[in-house]
């Protein structure tokens, strides 16, 4: 699995920016405007702004935020750099959800924020979708999904169907047994993420492993103002630790949508034509530290993302480039998501004619990003491996001797009852 790393700079540098020169108006800053073109095929939708649903994409920001922050909360050893993709988790979480019942479900709904049903869930998913992919034609961006069952495992036509007709899923069933099966799944990853993330799966696959639901989310865009690669300047960095490294730094002056927060700053750079996507970087001041504003200020991040204004500055920001691999199951347990994970407890009845036994075994995200002059690239690729229970006859048992109840003492060797009787009050001598 990849770790994470920026060629030796800290976890600060993942929003680092310094913004300085700030005036009191915001006027033409005489910056070249980049002509991106159409960097993919022109998509079309027949959805607008007023069908999103609301709700649900503060829900999933909502789910991202939170889990960002468990997520960091429950490591013991701090990594220096972290990279999550909450839209494309949601997104095949989502997915699974179409499958789940009863307890589970209900689990799934509270950790996800969610207040529609499996339907309507993946209604809600398709807009979004469509939006997203529609949203700038001078910046690529693709979302895929696809659902890799093992050869003889008999899903519901039901199931199937919602995900291929509310997230376009690619159903295939596969030879898990194979040799290629890992390689096939894995070259659907690198397709779909401009072979940004090669390996999702490791051989061999689990032969408990019945089912995988796969989300892939890829993003290329260019700066709606590019960075001068002339002024790109070998600076210092000061990482958590206190140690100052010298990274290449890009500088721009220009108008940005930016707020100064008292202990932080944050600013906007627009990808594409359009502006629709943009980069939202925030940096603690001098005497605070990225801890610290996590836990003040991440969880308001829609807030004062908001309060963003047009401002004329200007801003540093290293160029860096990621790549991580996280294993989500503790933390979505301890957000709430418990049952899906118990090969006792989970209910995913909407998956499989025969689904008892079937539980999720893990819940996987491969991320990458490179920040450069001309733009960004990034991908995601989220994997949920279901398996199938061994045997639910090992199911751990629950006793409790708390009514009257029959006792026999015997010697196993003979077979012989030394002593028998019952006990129908103990607190009677």
């Amino acid at each position: 699995m990849r770790r994470s790393g920026f060629a030796g700079w800290g976890r600060a540098g993942i929003s680092a920016l310094l913004a300085t020169g700030l005036l009191a108006g915001c006027v033409e800053s005489g910056s070249r405007q980049i002509d991106t073109g159409q960097t993919s095929a022109a998509r079309t939708t027949a959805y607008r702004e007023n069908d999103v649903d609301r709700d649900l994409t503060h829900a999933m920001n909502r789910f991202g935020l939170d889990l960002y922050a468990e997520w960091a909360a429950s490591q013991e050893i701090v990594q220096s750099n972290v990279m999550l993709s909450p839209a494309g988790l949601s997104m095949a979480l989502s997915m699974l959800r179409a499958g789940a019942e009863g307890r589970t479900a209900e689990e799934m709904d509270r950790v996800l924020g969610l207040k529609a049903d499996a339907e309507q869930l993946g209604e809600g998913q398709q807009v979004l979708r469509e939006l997203l992919l529609a949203a700038d034609p001078s910046v690529r961006t693709e979302i895929a999904n696809s659902l890799w069952a093992r050869e003889g495992f008999q899903l519901k036509p039901s199931f199937v169907e919602r995900l291929e007709q509310s997230y376009e899923a690619q159903a295939r069933a596969l030879d898990f047994n194979s040799e290629t099966a890992a390689d096939t799944m894995n070259e659907w990853a690198s397709l779909h993420t401009n072979g940004k993330i090669e390996q999702v799966i490791d051989p061999p696959i689990d032969p408990n492993t019945v089912l995988f639901l796969m989300n892939a989310l890829y993003f290329k865009g260019s700066w709606m103002t590019p960075f001068d690669p002339a002024l790109t300047k070998e600076k210092p960095f000061t990482t958590d630790e206190g140690e100052r490294v010298r990274v290449p730094t890009m500088s721009q002056t220009g108008c940005y949508a930016y707020a100064d927060e008292g202990d932080f700053q944050a600013i906007r750079l627009p990808y594409g034509t359009s502006g629709n996507f943009a980069m939202i970087a925030a940096v603690p001041h001098e005497d605070a530290t990225l801890d610290s504003f996590k836990k003040k200020h991440l969880a308001e991040f829609p807030v004062w993302s908001a309060r963003l204004a047009e401002q004329e500055g200007q801003v540093e920001l290293p160029k860096f480039k990621l790549e991580d691999s996280m294993s989500l199951n503790d933390v979505l347990k301890s957000l709430g998501m418990e049952s899906a994970f118990d090969p006792y407890e989970a209910q995913f009845g909407g998956i499989a004619k025969e689904a008892a036994g079937l539980f999720v075994s893990e819940v996987t995200q491969d991320t990458f990003i490179e920040v450069n002059e001309e733009g960004t690239e990034a991908a995601a690729v989220t994997v949920v491996a279901l398996n199938e229970s061994a045997s639910l006859s090992d199911r751990p048992f629950e006793m409790q001797l708390n009514r009257p109840f029959f006792f026999a003492i015997m010697d196993r060797t003979t077979g012989l009852i030394l002593f028998m009787g019952e006990v129908g009050n103990p607190a009677e001598s």
